[in-house]
């Protein structure tokens, strides 16, 4: 295929795209005026000076700041960047020393990479996104210091700037984005032969150069009839990475690819719809009827407020022109005025019942806040630092429920694909050491290739979903602490050893920490027989000594030894 086509068939798909895509661009508009109004301006895809238009008319920010809230909740309490919320793990059929310990150093120089880097300024965009517009997406790849070191770099793209594409399992598998680089930063990014004659023109202009034009970035997994299976270069590699100018000839600037999809599109939950449903449902859309009617009640009391602190007034004709309600002005007027109590009186009026109408509004801040799970981190919050990770879970169940469905495809889509890329890129730049041979796979007859770890989730909201199944058993157990002091045998209809264990990961002790089932039990055999020697031991000399006394026979006499001895012998 050659590049002109290649060119012309990314553009014509991403046009496709981008008319399943046009439905939602309406409701994302809408959502930006109650829930993130500095993206509305961007969702066109133009690019806007900074404004607070959007604001001005905005009587109240509770969406803006319960989507702020989820957000930092989802930042603080399921992937800090100051504390271990991942670790990595030898994969399946893997029981090794050596894989156990190169992963665990892994894991800490892939959280170490990840705080040094924008991976964690970009992902709380990714949560504003998501929650807020119900689909949000996330680049990462390599790149190079001005020193020579390797780093990642995380990019959050704006909801409005791509488009997407599903596999038959309803998989994202292809990312279509639009985007401006200048004449001059399209020169820098892919060389003057890589551009077309329009924009090399621009760069050299000093007056133009600043000139923007649009471009695609298109990755998509790429068929195995495009690509030699036996290279593994960039134009070979599973995933297609190709830049192209959006307008003209569609002229290809760069043609690359990837090992692993390095862009993440996570729905906050998926709509479920057939045309274009494969954009997200959140929060927001919940929220949406209840923002617009709370936005309508604040300008209302505002209203109410203005009028309570400045009202009409009610004078009579001949003071027309002469009323002074500046503080501490002068109003003159006749005696003839005053008798008549004629004279100048705020206009009293029924505002109605202030009371109800409070209440309305604290009922919509409260639908709005139980939508974006505000009590949930709330109570994060509040808690005690000190408390196990059950002990969360139990003061937190019926929200943590409500959270469960999303936190499972924040997992599936985000985290195991962002965390087998990181695992990835360390691998391929050595950033983890040498490679241990019981993690080294074939390829072909020539490479080798290192699996992808198992991954374990251990931040404050992954342990306490994962404690909410032993919650019962926790309950069960303080129950029958009391029910066993009167009738023992109830305790047989339990197996403890395999509900202490699960109990235990659970709460999040390391798999490391505890001893193999077969250890276990070679420990438990050897301490009933030593405590059965020890016990025959004790029943010998019990009947050594009952033997002398019923002879006569001291104990510590010759024969009373002797007799002693035999019968240890015996036993």
């Amino acid at each position: 295929m050659t590049e002109s086509t290649l060119g012309s068939k990314i553009s014509d798909r991403y046009e496709a795209l981008v008319a399943l895509r046009r439905p939602w661009e309406t409701l994302w508009q809408e959502v930006a005026k109650y829930v993130m109004p500095r993206r509305g301006p961007g969702l066109s895809g133009t690019v806007s000076l900074p404004s607070t238009t959007d604001s001005d008319t905005l009587f109240d920010t509770t969406a803006v700041r319960a989507n702020h809230t989820l957000a930092n909740g989802q930042l603080a309490w399921m992937s800090p960047m100051e504390a271990a919320w991942f670790g990595f793990e030898p994969p399946d059929g893997i029981d090794d020393d050596d894989a156990k310990r190169f992963l665990g150093k892994a894991a800490q120089v892939a959280r170490t990479k990840l705080a040094s880097s924008n991976f964690y300024l970009a992902v709380h965009e990714f949560y504003l996104d998501r929650g807020g517009f119900g689909t949000a997406c996330l680049y990462v790849e390599k790149s190079k210091l001005r020193n020579g070191n390797e780093k990642l770099n995380a990019q959050c793209w704006p909801v409005g700037t791509y488009v997407i594409d599903e596999d038959a399992d309803g998989q994202v598998d292809t990312v279509i984005r639009c985007f401006k680089l200048t004449a001059r930063q399209a020169v820098q990014k892919f060389g003057p032969d890589k551009v077309s004659a329009k924009i090399l023109a621009a760069s050299e202009d000093p007056k133009k150069q600043g000139e923007k034009f649009d471009f695609l970035h298109a990755i998509y997994p790429r068929e195995d009839g495009e690509r030699d299976l036996k290279k593994r270069d960039a134009s070979n590699m599973p995933i297609a990475c190709i830049y192209l100018e959006k307008d003209g000839d569609k002229m290809i600037n760069m043609i690359g690819g990837y090992p692993e999809m390095p862009v993440f599109v996570s729905r906050y939950l998926e709509w479920g719809t057939g045309l274009g449903g494969m954009y997200g449902w959140c929060p927001s859309f919940v929220a949406l009827p209840e923002a617009r009617q709370l936005n309508f009640l604040q300008m209302w009391m505002d209203a109410i407020a203005e009028r309570l602190a400045d009202p009409p007034w009610l004078a009579p004709d001949e003071l027309e022109g002469e009323i002074d309600a500046n503080p501490r002005g002068v109003t003159y007027f006749s005696r003839d005025l005053a008798a008549a109590n004629a004279l100048p009186r705020p206009l009293s009026a029924d505002i109605g019942n202030v009371q109800a109408l409070l209440e309305r509004i604290k009922e919509r801040q409260g639908s709005i806040n139980d939508a974006f799970h505000v009590d949930l981190f709330q109570m994060f919050t509040q808690l005690q630092k000190q408390m196990t990770a059950r002990e969360v879970a139990e003061r937190s169940q019926e929200k943590l429920i409500q959270f469960s469905p999303t936190f499972a495809r924040l997992t599936s889509e985000l985290f195991n694909p962002l965390l087998e890329r990181v695992f990835s890129i360390g691998i391929g730049s050595m950033w983890f050491g040498e490679v241990p041979d019981s993690l080294r796979r074939p390829l072909s007859e020539t490479e080798e290739f290192v699996p992808n770890p198992s991954i374990e989730y251990s931040s404050r909201i992954a342990l306490s979903l994962r404690a909410l199944p032993t919650l019962g058993y926790m309950r069960t157990t303080e129950r029958l602490t009391m029910t066993s002091q009167l009738n023992p045998a109830v305790l047989d209809n339990f197996d403890f050893d395999a509900a202490e264990r699960a109990a235990a990961m659970t709460d999040g002790v390391p798999p490391e920490f505890l001893r193999p089932i077969d250890q276990r039990d070679e420990m438990r055999a050897a301490r009933a027989e030593a405590q059965q020697q020890q016990q025959q031991q004790e029943q010998a000399m019990m009947m050594a000594d009952a033997a002398a006394k019923v002879g006569g026979i001291p104990g510590e006499s010759p024969v009373g030894q002797a007799m002693n001895n035999a019968l240890q012998q015996e036993a």
